[in-house]
């Protein structure tokens, strides 16, 4: 089998609106004829027994056996894992060791992909007994769509297993229902409920992609190679963080019921649940800023960001520094600036040090080369990838300290695919600012046709909203006097008023030190709070009724 030569492209795509998946029409399973390849990809390590029977049940899969090939992955077994003899009629072992010189279910599947020639790549574990139409099932969507990802059912078995021959025999009967009591076996829960809870994720969110987790998934080849593919890196939660970085690339999840299988064994998350989650959190928090919980502590960095800002570096000094350190001084930390100018230009020739034709450029550069949150590009990013947000902002405007924050919210709560905001006085967008949500912008600009405005295509498969700057604290600096052109102070060290200090009298207050007067200022103030705190206590004493005596 060779996709290059069986390559076929489905009809011009549809535009999906977020996750509803109603407009696409697949084929239907009885009387199709497939044109697709597919590569089924079995990662396998130490588990001969069980890749045995999911081998005998392949070998009865509906599926053209010209269009498919199974590709089984060993991840370093001991001892090596062999083909069986009943196994499915284009079945071939690749050991991950010759490929690449890591290790683990993710780096098996990515050596699959990599060795594998398909047109479609369908993930199935090496536990699994699938029914026969079960790859049919998946392929018939990416034969009309390929931003589709496709999620199959399984349910969990804790019996006695089969024979290799049993399993095959019944298979090729269709009988693989019968091959364990439906009412002794148990759902994959937590997916089912998240599919049935969204209208099989058509109402979701842009957390639908928490439904990409176990053993069989199918896409093409192509998003694969958009997204990067699986991080071969992870040891545990490759396909959760996969997930997340397919619903970054626009994909849409479909669940497919008539993909039915059975995983032989509970799953680990439900045997060791808690020690997986402990494993994860770390991990998929570096890499996915969605869900929010995982990044519970705050003002941390961290590989992927929630929103990446553009900023182009034109305009003075000042006014640039202070549109960035706004950004940065607000309360949503999650946040990394990509700051954009020809920093070429930059060069460290003799020149005349206050008379510069780039000294604003290179006061810039000065100010943010040891900032960790602010990057130096000569172009503006495309889309944040795999970051969820883009916020492009002209160096003209000042946010408030809550602007990104509640700008994020009202894409959430809204599930659009872009926020725009106008200032004060602003008649066109370019003197406001756009917040993008990359996943809409990723599938945007693969069904955008020539000179079609980006904003329109992004409205029509997510939606656009509009918020107004005065309401949202956003400033034109240029309206302002240059002497206010200056930084946001840190937030934390306020000198408070009287009423702030009387408010306090039943909270925490932080107190400014700069200097041994207001040292002795801030040493007699605590002391006057403390001894007003003790007297109220007296006084609350003496007015309590008194309680029994013993």
């Amino acid at each position: 089998m060779s996709s290059r030569t069986r390559a076929t492209v489905p009809a011009s795509p549809v535009r999906l609106f977020r996750n509803d998946w109603s407009r696409l029409r697949p084929p239907e399973l009885d009387g199709w004829q497939p044109s697709r390849s597919v590569s089924l990809v079995v990662p396998a390590h130490d588990c001969q027994p069980s890749l045995d029977l999911t081998l005998a049940a392949l070998r009865a899969q509906t599926y053209p056996s010209g269009l498919l090939e199974v590709v089984v992955v060993d991840d370093g077994s001991d001892p090596p894992i062999t083909l069986p003899r009943i196994r499915p009629d284009n079945c071939r072992l690749v050991r991950v060791a010759d490929h690449f010189a890591g290790w683990g279910r993710s780096a098996a599947l990515h050596v699959g992909a990599e060795q594998s020639e398909g047109e479609i790549l369908h993930w199935l574990d090496a536990d699994m007994l699938v029914f026969p139409e079960h790859v049919a099932a998946q392929a018939r969507w990416l034969h009309v769509s390929d931003e589709v990802v496709t999620l199959g059912y399984k349910r969990f078995v804790d019996a006695d297993w089969p024979t290799a021959e049993q399993v095959a025999e019944s298979c090729a009967a269709g009988t693989a229902d019968r091959l364990f009591r439906l009412d002794e076996t148990e759902p994959h829960e937590y997916v089912e409920r998240l599919i049935d809870d969204t209208d099989q994720l058509r109402g979701g969110d842009h957390l639908n992609f928490r439904a990409h987790v176990g053993a069989t998934a199918a896409l093409s080849r192509s998003l694969y190679q958009e997204t990067g593919g699986l991080n071969p890196e992870l040891r545990l939660g490759e396909d959760t963080e996969f997930g997340y970085r397919l619903a970054q690339a626009g994909a849409v999840f479909v669940p497919e019921p008539l993909a039915r299988s059975w995983h032989l064994g509970p799953s680990h998350m439900m045997t060791r649940g808690e020690a997986l989650r402990r494993y994860n959190r770390p991990y998929l928090a570096d890499l996915m800023p969605q869900p929010r919980y995982l990044r519970s502590a705050a003002q941390r960095s961290w590989a992927v960001p929630l929103v990446v800002a553009v900023v182009r570096a034109d305009g003075p000094y000042e006014m640039v520094r202070t549109c960035v350190d706004r950004l940065l001084a607000g309360d949503q930390t999650d946040l990394r600036v990509v700051l954009v100018a020809d920093w070429a230009e930059l060069t460290e020739e003799r020149r005349s040090v206050l008379v510069d034709p780039v000294l604003d450029r290179r006061l810039l550069a000065a100010t943010y080369r040891s900032e960790p949150r602010v990057e130096l590009a000569r172009q503006a990013p495309v889309t944040a990838y795999p970051a969820p947000y883009l916020l492009e902002i002209g160096p003209h405007l000042g946010v408030d300290a809550d602007t990104v924050r509640r700008l994020v919210a009202v894409a959430d709560q809204w599930r659009v695919g872009l926020v725009r905001l106008l200032p004060v006085g602003a008649t066109a967008p370019e003197d406001g600012l756009s917040l993008w949500r990359t996943a809409a912008l990723s599938r945007a600009l693969r069904v955008r046709r020539p000179a079609e405005p980006l904003d329109e295509v992004v409205a029509e498969v997510a939606g656009k909203r509009w918020v107004s700057g005065d309401d949202f604290g956003v400033v034109d600096l240029r309206l302002l006097p240059e002497n206010r052109w200056v930084s946001p102070r840190p937030r934390l060290v306020v000198r408070p008023d009287k009423r702030a200090r009387r408010a306090a009298l039943a909270g925490v207050e932080t107190i400014p030190v700069g200097g041994i007067r207001s040292l002795a200022s801030a040493t007699r103030f605590v002391a006057g709070r403390y001894a007003g705190l003790a007297a109220d206590r007296v006084r609350q004493r003496v007015r309590r009724p008194a309680g029994p005596v013993d």
